[in-house]
């Protein structure tokens, strides 16, 4: 027997993860039964958090067939031949000892070995992708079979077969695209743990070697540098993180090599979740509760701190996967007391501060792959738990209207200038150009953070610069600044987007009011919290005429603000022209804010706001506390 196999029956103890399920994860196990009550009956529903593509309506398909499409969208087809529901006979086994789930299993393993006979990269049921994760599944359902010895020698034998030939097709059709790809990490992931699993019975040695030069070269390709995926989306890092992540709780001798990498990768999970548990629905993404996926990965990579505020919560299959000591460990960790946690990830641009009440998100980074969306100065906020300003979501990725508006900067929180968004769109997977980042920055200082972007628009008939300021301060202040500079006469838009489950009525949302010159008026938009769901929500909007520049800010701060504009001068008593200076107060706080947009080229360099001396860029005075706080020279 391979080391690894038996290692492998070691580890894993049944009995103890029936024991923590009944005891722990009752309810979720009541999902999982519903689950299996539905395919025992040849009824689909892709529903679990991390599917690709989710469908939450119910589909029966008698007899079966495997090319079967419902929807109008062949992504449903990708997702049945993926398989990755049929784990769940096996939690069913664990629980309850039905071998009826076993039968159930065995059948549509071989029945689809039975019907797919020839793989094609175009096909409804071979698409590497889906292959990739096909053979993965079923090496975590071999191994789990073999080890409660529920598998005949010859039905293994059988297979095995199909896993060679799957590995196989997946290393001739592999294209050079992939190295950049979450499609090649998913493909050379199994191809790596099914040779260290079964290497004995098949003839995989060329795959193994093609496997483990690519996979390191895609690591080094795709992941960046802050330990965020290239690919500007965070369903598709959470889904490379989780198939590096199941490589080592397969094979734990492999850890070693990609822990930091895993500390990375699970760090920005953890600072693209929200207040309410859940990622953003930020480029070809869903909105997904993550406190399992970030529990898991505690207890794999020994990271009590990626628990922070969380309930810890882990998924009913990785728990079988765990093995007997991370059980115990699991067993041993506790809820941890909210920790303010603010990080800037200089290689994808994107900007996360958070704590127990607020979360700010801001993006300003370069194009990912196609799944990336025209979100350049973007921002998403969150507040007592509540997401207030969002990101609209992915919905399809069919060639439809609502797939590209979605896309468009046109659902996003942020700038457009004459009707016209800074990027086209020339389809699902496409731009004929896109916004030009230039930077990204985030200073923090004494509880005051300042984030400061900026993207040139690619359209050939509207050059402009776009620069955005967001100044937060923890007394819950938030002050938006746009910079908007092209030459002639033009109009721009300023829009955020609203969560559906908030409203906007006199100036306030919730507990927050918002500041502006110019009024804001409530417009209908559609979002998509998850794929193939639509939903109606609202955007505020506001529109103002400007020549060569646009000076603008938007002031959200908590309803007991009381919020003053102030001049700004020289100390030779001239006046700072595009300047903006305020007082939030209220009665635990008095601060004053300045914001300058060019520096001061003619006269005495210091400022004074209402009585007090200022010089800089970016500065907050504490009145109360007389302390300056200085965020840009």
């Amino acid at each position: 027997m391979k080391e690894e196999r038996r290692q492998f029956f070691e580890r894993i103890d049944g009995n103890q993860c029936r024991d923590y399920i009944l005891s722990h994860c009752s309810k979720d196990y009541e999902k999982v039964k519903s689950s299996l009550e539905r395919l025992m009956d040849n009824r689909f529903m892709f529903d679990s958090p991390w599917d690709m593509e989710p469908c939450s309506k119910i589909h029966q398909i008698q007899p079966m067939v495997w090319d079967q499409v419902f929807e109008d969208d062949p992504e449903w087809a990708y997702m049945l031949n993926r398989q990755e529901y049929l784990l769940q006979f096996m939690i069913g086994y664990v629980v309850e000892g039905d071998k009826d789930y076993i039968q159930k299993c065995k059948f549509f393993l071989f029945d689809w070995i039975e019907q797919v006979r020839e793989f094609s990269p175009q096909s409804l049921m071979t698409r590497t992708l889906d292959t990739g994760i096909r053979s993965f599944t079923w090496l975590k359902l071999l191994l789990l079979l073999l080890k409660f010895d529920l598998l005949e020698e010859k039905e293994l034998e059988k297979i095995l077969v199909s896993l060679e030939k799957q590995i196989d097709f997946m290393k001739s059709y592999y294209r050079a695209k992939y190295t950049l790809s979450n499609w090649g990490i998913l493909q050379t992931i199994p191809m790596l743990a099914i040779y260290h699993f079964f290497s004995d019975k098949m003839n995989l040695e060329e795959a193994y070697h093609f496997a483990s030069k690519e996979l390191k070269q895609q690591i080094e390709t795709q992941i960046l540098g802050d330990g965020s995926q290239f690919e500007q989306s965070i369903l598709y890092h959470v889904e490379v993180y989780k198939a590096l992540l199941d490589l080592c709780l397969l094979l734990p001798d492999l850890q070693d090599s990609y822990q930091e990498l895993l500390e990375k990768m699970a760090t920005y999970i953890q600072m693209m979740t929200g207040l309410d548990g859940r990622t953003l629905a930020f480029g070809d993404s869903d909105s997904t509760e993550t406190t399992e996926m970030l529990s898991l990965s505690a207890v794999v990579l020994n990271q009590e701190d990626l628990l922070n505020g969380l309930d810890v919560k882990v998924d009913l299959l990785s728990l079988l996967f765990l093995g007997r000591e991370k059980v115990k460990r699991l067993q041993e960790f506790e809820k941890r007391a909210w920790q303010p946690k603010s990080m800037i990830f200089e290689d994808s641009g994107h900007v996360c501060i958070k704590d127990e009440h607020r979360y700010l998100f801001f993006k300003n980074g370069p194009l990912g792959s196609a799944h990336s969306h025209s979100d350049e100065n973007s921002f998403c906020l969150q507040y007592q738990g509540q997401p207030i300003f969002i990101d609209a979501g992915r919905y399809s990725y069919r060639e439809i209207y609502e797939r590209y508006l979605l896309k468009s900067a046109w659902s996003h929180s942020t700038c457009i200038v004459d009707g016209k968004a800074p990027e086209r769109i020339t389809g699902s997977w496409e731009y004929e150009y896109y916004p030009h980042s230039l930077f990204c920055h985030h200073k923090e200082r004494e509880g005051v953070h300042y984030i400061e972007g900026a993207y040139w628009s690619a359209e050939p008939d509207l050059p402009y610069l776009h620069k955005r300021k967001i100044l937060m301060l923890v007394e819950d202040v938030w002050l938006l600044v746009d910079d908007i500079r092209c030459q002639g006469q033009h109009e721009a838009l300023t829009q955020f987007i609203l969560d559906k489950d908030v409203t906007y009525q006199d100036g306030k949302i919730n507990q927050l009011r918002l500041w502006s010159e110019v009024d804001f008026d409530l417009e209908d938009t559609i979002i998509s919290p998850k794929y193939n769901e639509l939903e109606r929500s609202s955007k505020l909007t506001k529109r103002q005429f400007f020549e060569n520049q646009m000076l603008d800010y938007t002031i959200i701060a908590h309803e007991s603000f009381e919020i003053i504009r102030h001049s700004v001068y020289q100390t030779d008593d001239r006046e700072v022209e595009n300047a903006l200076a305020f007082e939030v107060k209220n009665d635990e706080t008095d601060k004053l804010i300045l914001l300058l947009s060019e520096d001061i080229g003619v006269g005495e360099k210091l400022c004074l706001v209402d009585g007090t001396k200022m010089r800089g860029k970016c500065l907050v005075y504490d009145k109360i506390n007389e302390r300056m706080i200085r965020l840009q020279c």
